[in-house]
């Protein structure tokens, strides 16, 4: 069976904010030619279509490591944004699914996830709750808006990340606004060998 998978992009104008959407198309080719074809569509989605940008703190993974694992709670400059409304740019990693995600990890780049390297740790790593705003997989960086948590967040008994933002807004950016340099050296992205 061949497959092949198709990506359309759209710009959506809503309200005064630009939005990206994406339609996928699987095609599933068998060897009598039968086609069937699936759509998905993800999500740039929005809780609240309006935002007031000088009340929403950027926030960038560089920051997130200030809080060591060692210390017994964070530093004052990352406590200010505990409760408050913050961007992020990362890459989304599911848990179990790929469609109507409601949870996700947010990392600073894609991650491979290689048996050989330890994975991300906490302080570099979020918990994305989605419930209001379910969105598909997307492997392009995301602008994740929401309320930022401080709290260590433990997923079937393992710590997985010292923050939790409640998105309110998912949109999908350019390369660009990733934060890939500075990463740390142990961070194996997909397509480094």
């Amino acid at each position: 069976m061949n497959i092949l998978l198709i990506t359309i992009f759209a710009l959506l104008n809503v309200g005064n904010s630009h939005l990206y959407t994406e339609s996928k198309a699987v095609i599933n080719f068998t060897s009598s030619y039968y086609v069937t074809v699936k759509l998905s569509s993800l999500v740039t989605a929005s809780a609240t279509n309006t935002f007031n940008a000088s009340e929403i703190g950027q926030i960038y993974f560089k920051d997130l490591r200030k809080y060591r694992m060692n210390a017994n709670q964070a530093p004052e400059e990352l406590k200010k944004f505990d409760g408050q409304t913050i961007q992020i740019v990362g890459f989304m990693v599911p848990f179990d699914s790929i469609e109507r995600i409601e949870r996700f990890i947010l990392l600073q780049a894609p991650f491979m996830g290689c048996y050989h390297l330890p994975p991300p740790q906490p302080n570099e790593s979020v918990l994305v709750n989605s419930a209001k705003i379910p969105a598909d997989y997307i492997y392009e960086p995301i602008r994740i808006t929401g309320t930022l948590k401080i709290e260590e967040t433990y997923v079937e008994r393992y710590l997985v990340a010292l923050y939790s933002i409640e998105a309110t807004k998912i949109e999908i950016v350019s390369q660009d606004d990733a934060e890939l340099e500075g990463l740390p050296a142990n961070f194996h992205m997909f397509g480094e060998f």
